[in-house]
Parts: C-alpha cells; sequence; structure tokens
C-alpha cells in the first residue's frame, strides 16, 4: 500500500524528524483530540479557556495549520486580561471550519 505523501512543509519536517509511523500517529491523534478540546473551549471558562486555546494553538502549529494557530493565539490573548472580550459561537465556527480545511488534508495523509 503506498503511504500518501506530507501535506506540507511542518509535517514532512516531522517525518524527517521523528519517522514516518510516529508522526501518522501524531496526527491521528491530533485528529480524534482537536473537536473535543474544541467542545471544551467553548463551554470554558476564562482561565481554562486561555489553557485550552493555548495547547490547541501549539498543535496547530505542530500540524502546519498556521491560520488556526492564530487564530487560537488571538483567541487565547482576547482571553488572558479579565476585561478581554468573550469567546463567540461566531470563535467556535471559525475554529471548526479552520480545523476541517486542514483535517481534511491530514486524514488523506493518515488514510482515514
Amino acid at each position: 500500500m503506498a503511504q500518501n505523501l506530507p501535506p506540507n512543509e511542518a509535517i514532512a519536517e516531522l517525518v524527517s524528524a521523528m519517522g514516518d509511523e510516529h508522526v501518522r500517529t501524531l496526527v491521528r491523534t491530533f485528529l480524534r483530540d482537536f473537536p473535543n478540546s474544541m467542545q471544551a473551549l467553548a463551554t470554558a471558562d476564562r482561565k481554562n479557556g486561555r489553557r485550552i486555546a493555548h495547547r490547541m494553538k501549539s498543535e496547530s502549529r505542530m500540524m502546519g495549520a498556521l491560520d488556526l494557530s492564530r487564530r487560537l493565539l488571538e483567541i487565547q490573548e482576547r482571553l488572558t486580561p479579565e476585561t478581554g472580550a468573550e469567546l463567540t459561537p461566531a470563535d467556535i465556527s471559525a475554529i471548526a471550519a479552520e480545523y476541517e480545511a486542514i483535517a481534511a488534508k491530514l486524514r488523506g495523509f493518515v488514510g482515514d
């Protein structure tokens, strides 16, 4: 069975450093866990929301989803001060749309 090529430079670099199967496992974990994190973010208080957004931002960057990572950084920074704007349903929808855009490519890479 032919393996699909990495969908972006970030994944290709990870494959080079860690090996193909390890990276495929990381990608599968990201695909499985990110929707759960999104759900947790949508219902979290400010402190936990900031923590969740930070983790999601880092995971997204590692997967090469730079637009998604930037959006999560904005949310993380917005949730940092007590006077910052709250997370909105539109934010969650935007995160979901950007996740789906990268998830489709990542699913192709891992063969799901």
